[in-house]
C-alpha cells in the first residue's frame, strides 16, 4: 500500500514537473514576442476586435474537434475512447509539440492518453493523421504553387517544392496501397521489425477510413484557412478574395514542407514573400501569419497544459 502511495505521489510529481515546463516555454515564447502581444492587443480591441476573436476562437474549436474525431476514428482499432478523450489527447500532443523539435511531442502527448500496453501501437495512427493532413497541404499547395508561377515569378525554390509534393504524395499513395507489402518486409529486416507493431493496426484501415480521414483532413484545412484571411482582411490588407485565398495556400504550404523548431520564421517569411509581390507591407502580414499561431497553437497549448494531469499511467 506504501509503495502504491508512494508511486502516485511520484507520478503527480512527474505531471506538475512536466507542467511547470511547458508553462514556462510557452511564457519565454509568448515574452519573445511581447512587441507583437502589444500590437495583437490593440488591435482586438477595437470595435470589430472582440468579435473577430470571438469568431476564431470557435473556428480554433472546431480545427481542435476535427483532428480528435479524426484521430478517434484512426485508433479505433486499437483502443476505443471517448471523443473526450480524444480532444484531451490531442490537445496536450499541441502543448507537448509546440515545445519540441518538428512537433515531435505531440506523439508524446498523445499516446500517454491510450492504455499503457496500447501506447506504441498508437503511434501509427498519430503519423497516418499526420501525414494525410500533409497530403491535403500538398495537394492545394501545388496549385497555389502554380498559380504563383503563372502568374507572379518564375522561381527555382518553387520548383523545388512543387516537386517535392509530388513525390510526397506518390510515395503516400503507394505506400497506403502497398501497405501490407510493406508492413510484411518490415518484419523480416532487422531493426525494423522491432517496430513493425508501431503500424500494424493500418492493415485494417478500410478504403473508406482512408478517404474519410481525407475528407477531415481537407474540413481541418478549410478551417484554418478561413481563419488565415479572415486575419489578414482584419489586419487591413486589401487584395481581391482569391489572392487571399492563394497567399494563405502558398504560406501553409511552404510552411509544411520546411519545418521549424516553435512554427515560428518560415510561415511568415513565406507569408511575407508572397504578399509582397502585390506590395503589401510587412507588418500587418506578419501580425496576421502570428495571430494564427497565437489561435491555433499557444491557445489549444494553454489548454492542453491541464488536459496532461488527465494522463492515465
Amino acid at each position: 500500500m506504501k509503495k502504491i502511495r508512494s508511486y502516485t505521489f511520484f507520478y503527480f510529481f512527474i505531471k506538475v514537473f512536466v507542467f511547470t515546463i511547458s508553462l514556462y516555454a510557452l511564457i519565454v515564447l509568448l515574452d519573445a514576442k511581447r512587441e507583437w502581444m502589444d500590437k495583437f492587443y490593440l488591435a482586438f480591441s477595437t470595435a470589430n476586435g472582440p468579435v473577430v476573436f470571438i469568431f476564431l476562437f470557435l473556428f480554433m474549436l472546431l480545427n481542435i474537434g476535427l483532428e480528435a474525431f479524426k484521430w478517434k476514428r484512426l485508433i479505433h482499432s486499437i483502443e476505443s475512447i471517448s471523443f473526450i478523450k480524444a480532444l484531451m489527447a490531442v490537445y496536450s500532443g499541441i502543448c507537448a509539440g509546440l515545445i519540441t523539435p518538428h512537433s515531435i511531442g505531440d506523439y508524446i502527448g498523445r499516446v500517454f492518453f491510450v492504455k499503457n500496453t496500447k501506447r506504441f501501437e498508437s503511434i501509427g495512427s498519430i503519423l497516418f493523421s499526420r501525414l494525410s493532413q500533409l497530403l491535403i497541404t500538398c495537394i492545394t499547395g501545388i496549385i497555389a504553387a502554380c498559380y504563383f508561377l503563372w502568374r507572379i515569378e518564375l522561381d527555382n525554390r518553387i520548383f523545388t517544392l512543387i516537386l517535392i509534393s509530388i513525390i510526397s504524395i506518390v510515395v503516400f499513395y503507394v505506400s497506403w496501397e502497398k501497405r501490407t507489402y510493406l508492413l510484411d518486409k518490415m518484419q523480416r529486416l532487422p531493426l525494423l521489425n522491432k517496430i513493425e507493431f508501431w503500424f500494424d493496426h493500418i492493415r485494417t484501415y478500410s478504403p473508406s477510413l482512408f478517404y474519410q480521414t481525407l475528407l477531415l483532413s481537407a474540413l481541418r484545412y478549410a478551417v484554418f484557412l478561413t481563419q488565415f484571411v479572415v486575419l489578414l482582411i482584419f489586419f487591413g490588407i486589401k487584395l481581391p478574395l482569391e489572392l487571399l485565398i492563394v497567399g494563405g495556400i502558398f504560406t501553409f504550404f511552404v510552411k509544411s514542407l520546411i519545418p521549424t523548431f516553435f512554427d515560428l520564421g518560415i510561415r511568415e517569411l513565406a507569408a511575407v514573400y508572397f504578399f509582397s509581390q502585390f506590395g503589401i507591407p510587412q507588418e500587418p502580414v506578419i501580425l496576421a501569419s502570428l495571430s494564427l499561431w497565437f489561435f491555433n497553437l499557444i491557445i489549444p497549448s494553454f489548454i492542453g497544459l491541464f488536459c496532461m494531469f488527465k494522463i492515465e499511467r
